[in-house]
């Protein structure tokens, strides 16, 4: 299993996880805008012909911050989401991006405890961060070169 760079082409796909994985999907024109930054990073792994997992960051001098990242469920708990945080700490060595960070909400368990798992620590909370419904993001951080 390996993490590719994802092009406009992708976009139908990642809307459908998005709708998938989501509460609150981002637009397909929201996407497409995004990956069309000179300052973002979309990253996908495939299986045969199946996107089964997506990450979406962007970046501001040495820090990035990962938008998105979501596994279709059918291949969740097989190593989708590590593939994908490895490959962006690859991206963050070749761009000298020193810190990454992400949002969950305070609910996920799972996600935190992956989270966690991969090297993040959390450092803050945003009050009603999100919407649909309404909750708590925990702010994660780590190094991109532990």
């Amino acid at each position: 299993m390996e993490a590719y760079h994802l092009t406009e082409e992708d976009i139908p796909e990642i809307y459908g996880l998005e709708t998938l994985c989501f509460p609150d999907p981002w637009s397909q024109k929201g996407l497409r805008d995004t990956l069309r930054e000179s300052s973002s990073c979309f990253l996908g792994v495939r299986e045969n012909d199946t996107l089964c997992g997506y990450l979406n960051a962007t970046w501001v001098l040495d820090e990035i911050n990962i938008n998105r990242i979501c596994t279709h469920p059918a291949f969740r708990r097989r190593g989708v989401a590590t593939v994908l945080i490895t490959k962006l700490k690859d991206f963050c060595r070749l761009r000298g991006i020193d810190s990454m960070f992400l949002e969950v909400r305070e609910s996920n368990a799972s996600a935190r405890a992956f989270y966690t798992r991969m090297g993040f620590e959390e450092i803050g909370c945003r009050p009603n961060f999100y919407e649909n419904p309404a909750e708590d993001a925990v702010l994660m951080a780590r190094s991109s070169h532990q």
